[in-house]
């Protein structure tokens, strides 16, 4: 068997596990199917929270999660959409729109991760590296496009383009085709006249056709079997090459996804509560930010005590209990939000090393609101977190009807693969590790809430964005569960893993280069 020289790292944006395996039964994706015969793979990889696109491919191409990323190894990126206070006036980012600087938001990722983590490009020390259609690419040495006003004009092609589905066809076809010609011709592209040894490709258009037409549209489905195809061709000519023995293939996706029955509208009841958007074209008036809600809201709120029209200080939980005007409960009217049952809110009393996250359910039934809370302790590699209930009939997340998960509910502090040994199986797999580190990170929410998954709201910072049904974000094992297949050397075995999380993708393809992860990586290599 040939040593594994060079690693290609694919994610297939916006694709839940059951329906890959669901087209790969019916013979309707030959050649990921070879990879998953000769290789090893996993109808069980767990990804990020919350689930949506950004947060998940960072935590994925670093092997990490999110947290205080000023003192902590790990990444800066807490959301889709996120509100900085380090700033006066705060800024709001939000990676699907321009920025103040005319260029596409897009291009902040890799100063937003942060330096406390590293790509994989940048864990591996020599050899050529590319980035094809993956904006996460520090550490590349080749990215395409190569120019900010290109994507610019990429972006603006794809959303507005009078045939949307031809176009998306043509973008899979130009990715594969600019992967292979790294290969073919690396002068073209590189110093060194060698074919790079780590490249990252984002299939991009399985995310837009699945919110425009739906996850059982047929041409979401017809675009997966182009990606198939187009991944055949790869191989095929690394083969020809004579570097497919020497290289292994990682493909993945960040997210799910699921269909809402209709879309709700939160005019009447921020207007009821005197709740005022934040704009920084108002001369930054407001008191409320609504980073991002489709079915999970993030929500921030401006501190009585913030110096006026500029700074944003967090309210403490007082203040969240008596806000604005009205002197509202936030964390009761919150739930007069239709389809909203979960919440998720910080101690005013956390650190970086211990902390409180408390929990609300309401009773789909009496309406009552439930309460528990999480835990946690350490940093990096030694964080560890536990997971209480006020009684096990108002156990947030339902663990306690789950034989395996119910073992969990022990009051005890609890490592993140032993959540993920747990509670892989159900829904809101790993939260209680996750969703701390959200809170622990400067740019994270006041507060989160969550659908039951009947009702999307579509709103990015306070505004309406598109009339979808079809979202991913909330912890439903339809959003979270993703597929994980790792192929093409004969050195990779063949086996089926049970469980694994995505941040395991980054070790696993370091270990087959016999390279060493950076010390902030929390997944674990599957060989």
């Amino acid at each position: 068997m040939n040593k594994i020289n060079r690693v290609i790292f694919c994610i297939i944006d916006d694709l839940r596990s059951e329906h890959l395996f669901d087209l790969i039964s019916k013979n309707l994706l030959p050649n990921i199917k070879s990879l998953i015969t000769n290789g090893t793979y996993s109808r069980n990889c767990i990804t990020d929270f919350p689930a949506v696109t950004y947060p998940t491919q960072i935590s994925m191409i670093t092997g990490t999660y999110t947290g205080d990323y000023q003192k902590e190894l790990c990444h800066g990126v807490p959301s889709f959409c996120w509100m900085s206070r380090n700033h006066s006036p705060p800024i709001l980012r939000d990676y699907g729109t321009y920025g103040s600087d005319e260029y596409i938001q897009l291009y902040k990722l890799n100063d937003d991760i942060g330096k406390n983590c590293r790509t994989l490009p940048e864990m591996i020390d020599e050899g050529n590296k590319s980035s094809i259609g993956q904006f996460i690419n520090r550490g590349s040495h080749y990215f395409f496009p190569e120019r900010k006003m290109k994507m610019a004009l990429y972006y603006l092609l794809i959303r507005y383009s009078g045939n949307i589905k031809k176009f998306m066809f043509l973008a899979n076809n130009v990715l594969i085709k600019k992967l292979i010609d790294n290969f073919e011709k690396p002068k073209k592209y590189f110093k060194i006249n060698e074919p790079p040894i780590c490249s990252l490709l984002l299939f991009f258009t399985s995310d837009i056709l699945m919110h425009l037409f739906g996850y059982d549209s047929k041409v979401y489905k017809l675009n997966l079997m182009l990606i198939d195809k187009l991944l055949g061709v790869l191989i095929k000519r690394l083969d020809k090459m004579g570097y497919l023995d020497d290289t292994a293939i990682a493909i993945s996706a960040d997210h799910g996804n699921y269909k809402a029955n209709k879309l709700g509208d939160l005019r009447n009841f921020f207007n009821h509560y005197e709740l005022n958007h934040y704009y920084p074209y108002r001369n930054n008036k407001g008191n409320i930010n609504v980073s991002e809600f489709g079915g999970i809201g993030i929500f921030n709120f401006k501190s009585r005590n913030s110096a006026p029209n500029r700074n944003w200080c967090r309210p403490n939980l007082n203040e969240l209990e008596n806000f604005g005007k009205k002197k509202i409960n936030l964390l009761q009217k919150l739930f007069e939000i239709e389809d909203n049952y979960l919440m998720f809110y910080a101690s005013d009393n956390n650190n970086l090393k211990k902390g409180v996250i408390y929990l609300k359910r309401k009773n789909k039934v009496t309406g009552k609101i439930d309460s528990g809370f999480i835990e946690y302790t350490g940093s990096g590699k030694d964080f560890k977190t536990k997971y209480c209930s006020e009684s096990q009939d108002s156990d947030i997340f339902n663990y306690v009807n789950d034989e395996l998960a119910c073992t969990m509910l022990d009051e005890k502090f609890h490592s993140t693969q032993e959540w993920l040994s747990h509670t892989y199986h159900v829904d809101y797999s790993i939260y209680p590790d996750l969703i701390p580190r959200h809170f622990k990170n400067p740019r994270g929410a006041d507060i989160i809430t969550c659908t039951r998954g009947n009702i999307v709201y579509n709103i990015k910072h306070g505004k309406r964005k598109g009339e979808s049904l079809y979202q991913h974000d909330i912890g439903l094992r339809k959003n979270t569960v993703v597929p994980l297949i790792i192929g093409g050397s004969n050195e990779i075995p063949i086996r089926e893993i049970p469980f694994c999380k995505t941040t395991d993708v980054v070790p696993t393809l370091l270990k087959m280069l016999g390279k060493k992860p950076h010390k902030s990586v929390i997944g674990n290599s599957l060989i």
